[in-house]
């Protein structure tokens, strides 16, 4: 028997499971369409690519669905036909999503007049492909708003005989569904600078005494002189603090770095010119490596309970206040002093209990103002959390970096031997990504729709821009959809732009268009409707409730949702299906086991034995991700690793999650959320384990292992072409699993289609949704019965 929490005897289910929808299939499928074909963007011979496959695009006048995907890929005409259907009705914007290799960069148009791009005058939308140009060119309609507008003189060009421009070809805006123009000074909230990164790093006992400065410092400067760390003229700076703040100097014209010391952690002050804190680290490279290499010996003798976070903070403001910038912050104890100074507040008896509510909100609001401030100042904060076996309360730490538009990077009881690696490749992801800041974002949409809500890490000062002090590639916000009218007939259109500034100081708005058909049928809407995208923000709305509802009211309102689209789906599309019968929608036939797996996920789950801090930081993620990670998050990728012995690369075998599925024989990886598995079976062959981890005995390999060995084997290096994949998995720790040696519980809880943590088996969960739809269907058959009876009561 395989080492996993072992599944209660039951009756045989009346539902086969290997007949019921998965996931693995419809990606499979999906990935082999798209290994020879391009996407194109406007193409109707096409599928829309799932956002879990590696697909190459050409953009033909809409966007790449990497950047803007939305919940149904037909407009509803009304508002009554999408609530009719009761399908999730939004979109997914990841503006500066990666990608792929062979994907055209992304083209910079040229702003020929000094007030910036062509605008409509009346909604300020962008001119973009769907604009029609008419009266010789000296006009053109805005496709979102329909009002005709005059071109300004030194944009104008004449038309062609099917009334193109006839300067179509120089000008990418009018062909490309995304582009980028350089704007003038009226766009900019400052002088555009190239990107300042501060690093401000935890020196107190806790963090000398665990290793976690020496291995933060040793990974630092390998990491930001490493290629394509940083673009040209970005500079870099260096602060400590424990129970005080210490600036250093790190000019290349000294021998070494210079501390100057703030010791009054209640006024701040910037001890140094902002020339001699932020510097070019290829000019100052041998300084800083001194300094980094020295941190940990220089503080070895540190007594200091605590750090200030909030002190250091205020200090990373002072030095980024006039030019924007980026603050990586180390922290490994709860901050009790100074400024913002918190309480131990946690209370494992609360854990897993309807009070736990209570330890999910923020208990000072000097954070929230913090976080406003720094949105100001253009200012992003990285959360880079090493608690040893500590509450340091991310529900408030983490504010700066939900509001700022940063990630939370949590690393609990770090482990140098277990975890080094994983911190190394998340740590050069933050660094070498595409990023930006002083951003704002504004979505605009056709006559008839706007936008309801938001949802994600970002600050609002009003009620249309999203703020980020910082965004980057692997950012994405969930928005939801009404109707304010009637959608006119053809094509309904959005349009996202994002003004920020980039790494180079370059201050530029970058444009996502996207168009749709409308449609007024209820068939075509559930055809055409968008899963993944729905469940990311299902997700983010449902995250974003979890301080306010009882987890046992949330998780059935993620069972309401679920039954609630699947009736409607029935009512309207297949009343005629006998009703003991489970019919469910094409494009939605996966919805129970996504939801399944976002109740079992962390953020959500009811459990006892979750670390608090450990479940607002994946609620934070998972607000933050897209639509990609989100679907991996909730039903991640197992593949049968011996499978790939004759297997095809361009093909990667996968397997359903569940321990029915595991062999003895086999070893499987499971690309989690938070770790990477790799399940090895009891009757694993010599030749197998040799191959693989270089030795021959079960017992041999390895489980502290950071990275599976790459040996001159074809397929060793197989194994590591197929991780590579997923760059998530190069970011997670590596958890060995030797079944009958190891505890395999975390691994048994990945499988989402077995019973885990009080949460049903995929096929319980599948007869109980199915149980409930009959029911609806039932009270629906009963309201129309009254309904009629009451009509002709009231005739007669």
């Amino acid at each position: 028997m395989a080492n996993y929490p072992q599944q209660p005897s039951k009756p045989k289910p009346r539902i086969d499971p290997n007949q019921i929808p998965s996931p693995v299939q419809l990606r499979l499928n999906d990935e082999q369409a798209y290994q020879q074909e391009y996407y194109g963007t406007m193409s109707q011979s096409f599928s829309l690519p799932l956002p879990t496959t590696h697909f190459r695009t050409i953009d033909q006048g809409n966007c790449n669905p990497r950047f803007m995907r939305c919940t149904v890929k037909e407009m509803p005409q009304t508002s009554d036909l999408i609530k009719d259907s009761h399908l999730p009705f939004g979109l997914a914007v990841q503006p500066l999503a990666d990608l792929h290799p062979e994907d055209e960069p992304i083209p910079v148009a040229i702003a020929t007049n000094p007030d910036g791009p062509v605008r409509c005058t009346r909604c300020k939308g962008y001119i973009n492909p769907a604009c029609r140009f008419t009266d010789a060119g000296r006009k053109f309609t805005c496709n979102l708003c329909g009002f005709n507008n005059d071109v300004p003189e030194d944009y104008f060009s004449h038309l062609d005989m099917s009334g193109q421009r006839m300067d179509l070809d120089q000008r990418p805006e009018l062909q490309r569904g995304t582009v980028e123009f350089e704007v003038p000074e009226i766009y900019w909230t400052r002088q555009p600078a190239a990107l300042r990164v501060l690093f401000a790093l935890d020196v107190s006992y806790s963090a000398v005494n665990s290793g976690v400065l020496e291995a933060f410092c040793q990974t630092l400067g390998e990491t930001i002189f490493s290629e394509h760390a940083f673009p040209e003229g970005t500079q870099v700076g260096i602060m400590t603090f424990d129970t005080a703040v210490h600036f250093y100097n790190l000019s290349a014209t000294l021998d070494q770095a210079q501390m100057m010391v703030v010791p009054d952690i209640n006024d701040m002050f910037l001890p140094l010119s902002n020339d001699s804190v932020f510097v070019d680290p290829i000019k100052s490279r041998d300084v800083i490596e001194n300094l980094l290499s020295s941190l940990p010996t220089m503080f070895a003798e540190n007594r200091a309970q605590t750090a200030v976070f909030g002190s250091a903070i205020k200090g990373g403001l002072l030095g980024l206040q006039n030019t924007g910038g980026k603050i990586h912050v180390l922290q490994t104890v709860l901050p009790t002093t100074g400024p913002g100074a918190l309480k131990l507040r946690d209370d494992p008896k609360l854990h897993g209990t309807d009070k736990e509510r209570q330890l999910l909100a923020p208990q000072d609001t000097l954070y929230t103002t913090m976080g406003k401030e720094c949105v100001n100042e253009g200012v992003c904060v990285d959360l880079w959390a090493f608690p040893m076996n500590a509450y340091v309360d991310i529900s408030t730490l983490g504010v700066l970096p939900a509001l700022t538009g940063g990630d939370t990077h949590y690393f609990w009881n770090f482990n140098k031997q277990k975890n080094l690696e994983g911190f190394k490749h998340q740590l050069k992801r933050s660094l070498i990504r595409e990023q930006g800041y002083n951003a704002a974002l504004r979505v605009r949409c056709s006559n008839g729709l706007t936008i309801d809500d938001q949802y994600g890490n970002f600050f609002m000062n009003n009620n249309t821009d999203v703020e980020f002090a910082g965004i980057d590639a692997d950012k994405a916000i969930a928005f939801s959809f009404r109707h304010d009218g009637k959608l006119e007939d053809g094509e309904a259109h959005i349009q996202c732009a994002l003004l920020y500034t980039t790494q180079l100081g370059q201050r530029r708005v970058r444009i996502h268009n996207l168009r749709l058909p409308v449609t007024s049928n209820i068939s075509t809407l559930f055809k055409q409707a968008d899963l993944d995208t729905s469940v990311n923000l299902l997700s983010k709305q449902v995250i974003s409730q979890a301080a306010k509802k009882l987890s046992q009211d949330l998780m059935a309102q993620l069972d309401g949702e679920c039954v609630r689209i699947l009736a409607a789906y029935r009512k309207h599309c297949a009343a005629s299906a006998s009703p003991g019968q489970l019919i469910l929608p094409e494009s939605f036939k996966v919805l129970p086991v996504y939801t399944l797996g976002l109740k079992k996920c962390a953020a959500l789950r009811k459990d006892t034995n979750l670390n608090i801090d450990f479940r607002v930081y994946n609620m934070r993620k998972l607000k933050s991700i897209g639509v990609g990670r989100t679907v991996q998050w909730f039903y991640p990728r197992m593949i049968p690793i011996h499978a790939l012995i004759n297997g095809d690369y361009s093909n990667i075998p996968q397997q359903r999650l569940s321990c029915d599925r595991l062999e003895p024989n086999g070893i499987y990886s499971v690309e989690a959320s938070d770790a990477t598995f790799i399940w090895i079976g009891q009757g694993v062959t010599s030749d197998l384990l040799q191959n693989l981890f270089g030795v021959s005995e079960l017992g041999q390999v390895d489980p502290e292992m950071q990275q599976v060995p790459l040996l001159e084997n074809n397929m060793s290096q197989k194994l590591h072409q197929v991780l590579s994949t997923n760059s998530q998995s190069n970011m997670n720790p590596l958890k060995i699993i030797r079944q009958g040696l190891d505890n395999g519980y975390e691994f048994g809880s990945a499988l989402m289609e077995d019973e885990t943590f009080n949460q049903m088996s995929y096929v319980d969960y599948l007869c109980m949704i199915h149980k409930q739809i009959q029911n609806e269907m039932e009270r629906d058959k009963h309201d129309q019965l009254v309904s009629t009876a009451s009509y002709w009561a009231y005739r007669y």
